[in-house]
């Protein structure tokens, strides 16, 4: 079963070489006849960018984490590992072949296995129009069919692994249970339909605080709602951060269990920063402050809140390297002294092609006006982006930034196109400027302070 969410953002890489064994999950790639540079390994929400050297090799850790469920990426392929706290694995393939190349070398070899055979079905849609104790005894049907295969297999040897998948199994079945109201209203075109207490007293089964899962995400996402589900007061709550609040308000005063207390309210806090942002927090953040103590958990809110304040307005923009057509490598310093706005692109993406024509009135417009219009080229394929710049529809600055830069990352560019403004010092005006296409883009432009002064000072 998927996620409900996939929440994207960076897990720190570090060199494992002469780690005890008990310290953090090791991972070692080997990649026969690789062909990208990089292999992605998801944990929870982050992602950890694993790159490969010549040979193909690469290593990464993961710390602070007791289990853990994973996926590796490479390219488009999609393999799931898991691995505990001291583990050390060597992952290999070929890179033309990933999924049929596969091999897990480890403790947990046959866990792999397992989770790369074995896929959970959900419940059909149409389940959900059935009567609650009917739509119950399904669900623990389903729950008992995939627990009858796991316990099936030989997984001696894999630590807590079996535990921890009869959890895994539990909740993946047991999130559906949440989301019955409203699907029944739907499927059973009953509008009116308000669940009884023997549904709350089922959501109250599951609702159980156990440390072995806080690290799952099946186990975080079922407990995380089903706060709001149980919590009577809030369940009217409406808007996203309302009811968050008020679910991080009902586990901090309920939960007695400090690592699922402080695993939750994390989960719940740094989610929604990474994703939102930190302007007007304060309510989350001051619970976050006062239940929250685990150091591993705090740095990681603080990193989150990080990437956020360093690329508000007013911030020094974070910097880059890009390589102009004739190889000249420039960085925002070549740019100082002139207002800059920046265009994210690449040639494969058709709504950055239809801003091009809007592009170029902008520059024909500002052509005399003390602004650079910069583009900056994510294509993987650096002979498309040159092919594109050379053919003469290129206007105004243009440099290959590639796929891989940190600048991205630092501004969470997760699609393109996208605009960003600075001021003459490098300094932020707008992380997400408007599109040329937008008429505010030059009535905004035309309000800069010292726009009509041309570089030469005229």
């Amino acid at each position: 079963m998927k996620g409900t969410t996939i929440i994207l953002t960076a897990l720190a890489a570090l060199a494992w070489t002469g780690c005890t064994e008990a310290d953090g999950i090791g991972l070692t790639f080997n990649v026969t006849d690789p062909v990208s540079k990089t292999v992605v390994v998801v944990c929870h929400t982050d992602i950890n960018e694993v790159p490969l050297d010549s040979l193909g090799h690469g290593t990464c850790k993961i710390d602070g984490i007791d289990a853990a469920y994973m996926r590796i990426y490479y390219g488009q392929e999609m393999k799931r590992i898991y691995a505990e706290n001291g583990d050390r694995a060597t992952i290999s393939f070929t890179g033309n072949d990933f999924s049929g190349s596969f091999r897990f070398e480890g403790k947990k070899a046959p866990a792999v296995e397992y989770l790369n055979t074995i896929e959970l079905t959900a419940m059909p849609d149409e389940s959900y129009a059935l009567p609650f104790d009917e739509f119950l005894s399904r669900t623990k049907e389903k729950t008992d069919e995939a627990l009858a295969l796991l316990h099936a297999r030989d997984l001696k040897g894999t630590g807590d692994f079996v535990r921890m998948e009869e959890g895994r199994i539990t909740y993946s079945y047991g999130t559906p249970l949440l989301m019955y109201p409203m699907a029944h209203r739907i499927m059973a075109r009953d509008p009116q339909y308000v669940p009884d207490e023997k549904y709350y007293d089922a959501i109250r089964g599951y609702s159980v605080e156990n440390p072995l899962y806080a690290d799952m995400d099946e186990y975080r996402e079922f407990m995380t709602e089903s706060a709001h589900v149980l919590d009577e007061d809030n369940r009217d709550v409406i808007g996203l951060y309302p009811k968050l609040v008020a679910e991080m308000r009902y586990i901090a005063a309920g939960y007695t269990d400090e690592k699922v207390r402080q695993t939750l309210l994390h989960h719940i806090a740094a989610t929604y920063i990474d994703n939102f942002g930190t302007d007007n927090v304060q309510d989350m953040t001051n619970i976050y402050r006062t239940y929250v103590s685990d150091p591993r958990l705090v740095s990681d809110f603080d990193a989150k809140c990080d990437k956020w304040d360093r690329k508000k307005p007013g911030k020094q923009s974070p910097d880059f390297k890009a390589v102009g057509i004739d190889g000249r490598e420039y960085s925002l310093a070549d740019f100082r002294g002139r207002y800059l706005y920046i265009d994210i692109w690449a040639t494969w993406c058709r709504p950055c092609l239809r801003e091009l024509p809007h592009l170029k009135k902008l520059e024909t417009d500002f052509a005399d006006k003390n602004i650079t219009f910069l583009g900056l080229s994510i294509d993987s394929d650096k002979a498309k982006w040159e092919d594109k710049v050379r053919s003469g529809e290129m206007t105004g600055t243009q440099l290959y930034l590639g796929n891989e830069s940190d600048f991205l990352t630092a501004y969470g560019i997760a699609g393109i196109p996208r605009f960003i403004l600075l001021d003459m010092d490098g300094k932020i005006i707008n992380p997400e400027m408007t599109r040329p296409s937008s008429p505010d883009t030059a009535d905004f432009l035309y309000t800069l302070e010292g726009l009509c002064k041309i570089h030469n000072g005229k």
